[in-house]
């Protein structure tokens, strides 16, 4: 959907972004939208929710843009940070053109008190009518935020397929027949890098990739490893990207943010990485091990354990599972395999070489070890795990996998012993569905539901 002011097209609606804003001791928001060619003087104006327009509390809100010269076409990237906001707060933006409105919207900010409402889906970002469905599921359960496990637009993580498989079915006005809801107008997105995403990384092939740097907007907390990602091409071509997405580039491939009683770290798990990168672990170590959350999760693309045929070799991210058990993590999210599957909680020590100094990676990916599972926790009865429960939440819009091998425990088994053990305890992959998850104090409830609203698994994790 288009809007035409003064012959200036927006390109893609006013969204909100999280911002540099990780710990609960300063809140921001960040709005971007994208115009054509011809710029704008855009006003951006936002108070307290119930305030009078003219009210002496409403604040205004710098906006800057940077052009983009991409396939031959030129555009206008906006963005506008709303600063000194106060937690458990509702807030509403306007955005004007030439004294006009061209968006507003109102928005909660982050909450101290030990309560949230969050939704997670991963792999959605396909153009399908599936994608439709979920984003009015998710619209429909009020989340405060919606965290994503990776690939978030299909094929190639480019900025065209951010305008056509992402933002019309988030940003649709139209709820009840459009192609899905207004979503990222009034909540934050909190996306990951999946393989997707950065499968665009030469420059000079696909000039409008790793649209991802373009399009979010983050915490800047994390360190920039050696190994992460990397934009190829010519000097000019890679020169004009880093100065359009400085200082997010490549910063934002690692962040964590509190949220309520939960803090959250999103990893990026792609090929080049090293998970045990030295300031990597050093840095999940302050980060982590210093929060006093009631919650800890950790996100990230391609799962550690996996029980699907497909993907079942990329097992590297398995090698932070003793770190993830000394710090407390409660529960690891990941995508990349498209459907859903639950572990029961388990620990899991990976092998080591004869010298003891380092662990074994296969040249195909694998990571034998030991496993130590907490087969009775059910999550209604018993509540209390002993171990990490994974995650693998996929099939947010992307073609589905190994729809066959639902509710079949004799297909989900691996060779050898060392490598898999009957971690799986719920595998769902004949219908697309998301998770949802709320806390209470010490209580965590996560129910992943599916494109009709069915409630497909559900626990209780309790502390």
């Amino acid at each position: 959907m288009m809007q035409y002011l003064k012959a200036q097209e927006i390109l893609v609606r006013p969204y909100l972004q999280p911002g540099n804003a990780s710990q609960l001791n300063e809140e921001q928001k960040v709005l971007i939208w994208q115009t054509d060619s011809i710029p704008g003087t855009f006003v951006v104006s936002y108070r307290m929710k119930g305030e009078p327009e003219n009210s002496a509390k409403t604040a205004t809100a710098k906006v800057s843009n940077v052009k983009l010269h991409l396939l031959n076409k030129t555009t206008f990237l906006y963005r506008s940070s709303l600063t000194d906001l106060m937690f458990d707060t509702s807030y509403q933006y306007d955005i004007t053109l030439n004294g006009k409105s061209i968006a507003n919207a109102s928005f909660d900010t982050r909450t101290k008190k030990p309560h949230t409402r969050f939704a997670v889906l991963g792999d959605f970002g396909a153009g399908s009518p599936q994608q439709s469905l979920i984003a009015k599921q998710i619209a429909k359960n009020l989340p405060q935020f919606v965290l994503t496990t990776g690939d978030n637009v299909y094929p190639d993580g480019l900025e065209r397929d951010y305008r056509n498989n992402l933002f019309p079915y988030y940003l649709d006005p139209d709820s009840i027949g459009g192609k899905g809801s207004p979503l990222m107008n009034t909540i934050p997105f909190y996306m990951v890098l999946g393989n997707h995403d950065v499968r665009s990384d030469n420059l000079d092939s696909l000039p409008d990739g790793l649209a991802y740097f373009y399009y979010s907007d983050l915490p800047l907390n994390a360190p920039i490893t050696t190994r992460t990602i990397s934009a190829d091409g010519r000097s000019g071509v890679t020169k004009a990207f880093k100065k359009n997405t400085k200082p997010r580039f490549p910063r934002i491939a690692n962040f964590s943010f509190d949220y309520g009683n939960v803090h959250f770290s999103c990893l990026d798990a792609n090929y080049y990485v090293n998970p045990l990168d030295p300031q990597l672990t050093q840095w999940l170590k302050d980060d982590i091990g210093t929060s006093k959350a009631d919650w800890k999760i950790v996100t990230f693309h391609q799962p550690g354990f996996n029980s699907s045929r497909a993907h079942y070799n990329e097992q590297i991210m398995r090698l932070l599972s003793p770190l993830m058990e000394q710090l407390g993590v409660d529960l690891v999210l990941a995508g990349h395999v498209h459907n859903y599957q639950r572990t029961v909680p388990l620990k899991f020590d990976p092998e080591r070489n004869k010298a003891g100094d380092e662990y074994v990676v296969s040249p195909e990916g694998k990571v034998n070890g030991k496993f130590q599972l907490d087969m009775e926790f059910d999550g209604d009865k018993n509540t209390s795990p002993k171990g990490i429960v994974y995650i693998i939440t996929g099939a947010g819009g992307g073609q589905l996998y190994n729809w066959g091998e639902t509710g079949k425990p004799e297909l989900w088994k691996h060779e050898p012993a060392e490598n898999w053990a009957p971690f799986t305890t719920k595998f769902i992959a004949d219908i697309f569905s998301f998770t949802f998850i709320e806390t209470n104090g010490k209580l965590l409830t996560l129910q992943q539901i599916d494109m009709n609203g069915n409630v497909l698994d559900s626990i209780k994790i309790t502390k």
